[in-house]
């Protein structure tokens, strides 16, 4: 749950127009325009998995800002647009309601606002202490994991934590490490691969973009990454690279002009990445994840990494293998086997993206 938080001396909310693009049962009656003095206004986002959990843990914090900044009317103003994991709208009317409660409950004064509506608004702050103040609240770690995988697509969005598959359980084990930083994240790349050539019998990785966009220690990776390609042909490598993003492209053509016996023998096979968010590597024993600073933005790539996550279980990675087959790369395109299905696949996503920036 996220809270984007105005100590504001005046302020108005005026309802514009319904959305057309949330469940219409869920949606308000119109509120008139509405003008305040001396409020706390609260910008609230409720997210996939939240619940009273996290709705005490709100109101404490309320507390907590009223012995900080004082006590004054809040004022609680629905913004799904906080959090791209947000909760469905019933689920978050309700939730919503619920806290107006319990803070009336504790004799904080609260007006609700509307759900549902385009506003116009408008706020006026001193720029004193706790003018603006954001807030976020994760609940269980087991949710989150369960949030991640929901992201991820390895899980529906009305699953609850217990519906989280077995092999989710490395998750809630603690048997997944937090990378603070790209170069915990290189580390760990640079290790799984040395595993690989460590690795007896027939081996094969899986990326998704990794590093491809990086400058320095990008040799450090791809350095190796070559010398598989070249030395080690019991591996197979699969990789699912954003081809609409002119730099992914142009590393794939090089792929296809230095190492044409390795993708002619099925040894290397390069997929068109259907997420631009994600940079990936996985083996049959371990798995990282590393994510940029920017979710969602076009053409992101590993040097805007901001964190990542590793875990290393067979289990774990036999199914992320599956999910990697399943939901990372295009099936319609599938294996691009030749630079002329290559050229052709990227001249249609060219297109595409012509085709959208026209509409």
């Amino acid at each position: 749950m996220i809270l984007d938080c105005y100590q504001c001396s005046s302020c108005y909310f005026e309802d514009k127009e319904a959305s057309t693009r949330i469940d219409p049962a869920t949606i308000s009656p119109p509120q008139p325009r509405m003008e305040f003095n001396d409020v706390f206004v609260v910008f609230i986002c409720v997210e996939l998995y939240d619940d009273r959990r996290e709705l005490d843990e709100l109101v404490q914090e309320f507390a907590n800002l009223a012995d900080l900044l004082g006590k004054r009317p809040i004022v609680l103003c629905p913004n799904v647009h906080l959090s791209i994991d947000r909760a469905p709208e019933d689920h978050a009317v309700r939730l919503i309601a619920e806290l107006e409660k319990m803070l009336l409950e504790k004799d904080f004064q609260v007006h609700r606002l509307s759900f549902g509506y385009h506003k116009k608004y408008g706020i006026q702050c001193n720029g004193n202490v706790g003018s603006t103040i954001g807030r976020r609240f994760y609940g269980s770690e087991e949710k989150q994991f369960l949030r991640l995988l929901t992201r991820l697509g390895v899980c529906q969005p009305e699953s609850l934590p217990k519906d989280m598959p077995d092999w989710a359980k490395p998750l809630t084990e603690r048997r997944l490490k937090v990378l603070a930083s790209r170069k915990e994240a290189y580390a760990v790349a640079r290790q799984m691969l040395k595993d690989q050539l460590d690795a007896t019998g027939n081996s094969e990785l899986w990326t998704c973009m990794l590093f491809e966009g990086e400058r320095k220690p990008i040799d450090d990776y791809l350095s190796t990454l070559y010398e598989i390609i070249e030395d080690y042909p019991d591996v197979r490598i699969h990789r699912a690279m954003n081809l609409s993003v002119a730099g992914f492209s142009n590393a794939a053509r090089h792929l296809f002009r230095r190492y044409p016996e390795a993708l002619e023998s099925g040894r290397l096979c390069i997929y068109n990445s259907v997420v631009s968010d994600i940079e990936f590597l996985l083996t049959r024993s371990s798995v990282l994840l590393a994510f940029p600073h920017k979710p969602k933005k076009a053409g992101s790539h590993a040097g805007e990494i901001s964190f990542g996550i590793y875990c290393k279980d067979a289990d774990f990675a036999k199914n992320m293998i599956h999910w990697y087959k399943t939901f990372l790369v295009d099936a319609r395109f599938g294996w691009i086997r030749t630079e002329a299905e290559l050229d052709a696949t990227i001249n249609e996503l060219e297109e595409e993206k012509f085709q959208d920036k026209g509409q």
